[in-house]
């Protein structure tokens, strides 16, 4: 890629423009070509150039204003292992929060689909743009959180690792070490580090391949504290993992990331921190096969011994991850695993929806074949069968509850009320101690374990067949070269009025504090896109529109004042400072039945409708809510006493 001709800020340039001309300076580039090492804001009138590995250090904040756009020079010379990155080392932070309308964005030097720009070829065209990647590095927080890395004896608050990706730079590419700034006795204070905030962050065609399993992934966590604000992320096309996350305890919600080069979400070396509405859509990152989606979670528990503690057992709640589908050409689909969990890793799934994968639902790996068990010694597959907060778990450290939070599932490795939709192996889970894995994608030497998934009805976990409705809204697929994978061209990632997945006995806020109350599953609610407008996927045209005035999934506010002014007329308040396309009118026979109510009324233009003198059966009665409906249809039934969305039927 070639270097952007650029201007050079400086004080007495910026000076001069102000003495002679009493106007507002021009944006300018500007070029980052040192660490920083004092607090530091980087404005939105500027746009900053990483010409390198730049690290925020010695305890310095960088502040990132809205809108602001920062790029990544590529590799320098081949081999020079220097693209532009951001890291914020250890004890210092990021400050970048954006909004809405003004998202921070990370990119490369000529992504110009930005702001009210909407950018020029490939960056402007989803089929000429979905094929790049690779052209600078990413961005990596870096904290002082539990490392279960080579600590078989237990969490060792001293260790250090250098993350990967990375040449060692006078130790700024650590991570881990909590006992060099926090006093005995350590416990959770370690979990519970801070590396600032990232909010309304979109980070586009990155990732860089330093060796082999060795990369810059798109966003990088090693070791951040549960501290850190992690909240509307974007990943856009990167040559390794959309997200690696590796120990510590961070927590994230509102992540979307596409066309990562290898798996959605990967974590490793003891993550026990939480997820809450993940979208993870799988494709190409470059036009060949070298950069492919591969696992929708890669699920890793202790390096250099995998009984290094403390083990990974994150909770995760309402995710979305869309596969690289089952075309029968693309022989490398039996490969595309939702769910792989490996090196003793646990981690527990509740509300989410898992979609058109080539190959299985998970592989969850035991012991090493041929002697290996299923439920081995420190095995994915013992995770799954131990019991979550038993008086003596699997070998751990003084005080289970000291390194693990909210202990509200059974067992360290759960799924609960989760679908899966249209798999390339079906239901099938490899289980047992024969050469099983092969047949299902997953390591042919490895002994696998089925906790009852599927078999299990406590669990509430469901599989749909490829034949069965799409139980989200929208999902088409491209056409691509016989030995490809489709790409995903289209897609409204909601559930489906009256699908299998708008609905859930479980509300997500038992999980804990930090998760929001939802009962559907999947990361959207029936009602609302919450990646519409600042995401690459929404400037892209992933969404569907049907009004390119109206901006079709800003929700309209719940609709209030519904009376009855006589038996055969109902009536309701208007609402005020809201585009609104009409209001749907809806009856249903209980009141929290309206995925199966009727639709009264579609799209009327007032706020009054006749009603027929139909009467409920002896004993009953009916209920009804309005709905405020925008261009296209979208609209809420507003909200329970307990704060959750209702479901309801849609007007056709």
């Amino acid at each position: 890629m070639r270097k952007r001709e650029r201007i050079l800020a400086s004080a007495a340039l910026v000076a001069g423009l102000f003495a002679a001309t009493i106007a507002p300076v021009l944006a300018v580039d500007v070029n980052v070509t040192a660490d920083i090492s004092v607090s530091t804001t980087w404005t939105a009138n500027n746009t900053y150039i990483l010409t390198k590995v730049i690290y925020v250090t010695s305890g310095a904040t960088l502040t990132i204003e809205p809108g602001t756009v920062i790029r990544g020079e590529p590799e320098s010379t081949p081999g020079a292992v220097d693209p532009g990155t951001l890291v914020i080392s250890r004890g210092s932070k990021i400050r970048a929060l954006g909004t809405p309308g003004k998202p921070i964005v990370f990119t490369d030097l000529d992504d110009d689909n930005i702001g009210a720009n909407p950018g020029t070829n490939p960056y402007n065209n989803l089929a000429n743009a979905a094929f790049l990647s690779g052209n600078w590095g990413g961005v990596i927080l870096l904290g002082r959180g539990y490392v279960a890395n080579n600590t078989t004896a237990g969490p060792d608050p001293t260790k250090e690792i250098q993350i990967e990706g990375l040449t060692a730079s006078g130790g700024l590419g650590l991570y881990g070490n909590c006992a060099a700034a926090y006093p005995s006795p350590y416990g959770k204070v370690c979990d519970d580090d801070d590396s600032g905030s990232m909010s309304y962050v979109s980070v586009r065609y990155g990732g860089f391949n330093l060796s082999a399993n060795n990369e810059i992934n798109g966003i990088t966590l090693g070791a951040v504290g549960r501290s850190t604000d992690l909240d509307h992320l974007e990943v856009y096309q990167t040559n390794d993992d959309l997200v690696e996350i590796f120990g510590g305890a961070p927590e994230v919600k509102y992540f979307v990331g596409t066309n990562g080069g290898d798996d959605g979400v990967d974590f490793d070396e003891g993550w026990r921190g939480k997820f809450q509405f993940g979208l993870v859509l799988q494709g190409l990152a470059k036009d060949d096969n070298a950069y492919k989606s591969d696992k929708g979670a890669e699920q890793d528990g202790g390096n250099t011994g995998d009984s290094s503690q403390p083990f990974s057992i994150p909770t995760l709640y309402n995710m979305t991850y869309i596969g690289l589908g089952s075309k029968a050409s693309y022989t490398a689909k039996l490969t595309n695993t939702a769910l792989h969990w490996r090196d003793n890793a646990g981690g527990r799934y509740y509300n989410s929806f898992f979609g058109d994968f080539g190959g299985a639902t998970m592989c969850i790996e035991g012991g090493t074949l041929p002697s290996g068990t299923p439920t081995g010694n420190n095995t994915s597959g013992q995770r799954a069968s131990t019991a979550y907060n038993s008086a003596a778990p699997a070998p751990i450290g003084a005080g289970w509850g000291t390194y693990y939070f909210d202990p509200t599932s059974d067992f360290q490795l759960e799924l609960k009320n989760n679908t899966f939709w249209c798999f390339g192996n079906g239901s099938s889970i490899p289980s047992g101690t024969g050469d099983v894995g092969a047949a299902f994608g997953c390591d042919a030497a490895k002994a696998y374990y089925d906790p009852g998934v599927f078999t299990t009805s406590a669990l509430q976990n469901q599989y749909l067949a490829c034949a069965s409705p799409l139980p989200i809204n929208l999902l088409t697929r491209g056409t691509a070269a016989t030995d490809k994978p489709d790409p995903v061209i289209k897609i409204d990632p909601r559930p489906k009025g009256g699908s299998a997945i708008a609905t859930s006995s479980r509300d997500s806020s038992v999980g804990g504090a930090f998760f929001s109350a939802a009962t559907y599953q999947g990361a959207f609610s029936p009602g609302t896109n919450w990646a519409t407008g600042w995401s690459s996927l929404s400037r892209l045209g992933y969404f569907p529109t049907c009004d390119p005035i109206n901006d079709p999934n800003v929700t309209p506010q719940e609709v209030n004042g519904l009376f009855f002014p006589s038996r055969t007329l109902a009536a309701w308040a208007p609402l005020t400072g809201e585009t609104i396309s009409g209001y749907d009118l809806l009856r249903a026979d209980g009141a929290t039945t309206f995925n199966s109510a009727t639709c009264l009324a579609k799209n009327e233009a007032g706020t009054t409708f006749v009603l027929t003198t139909q009467a409920p059966a002896p004993g009953a009665a009916f209920f009804y809510l309005v709905r405020a409906r925008n261009a296209c249809g979208v609209g809420t039934l507003g909200f329970s006493s307990a704060g959750v969305e209702r479901t309801g039927t849609s007007c056709p």
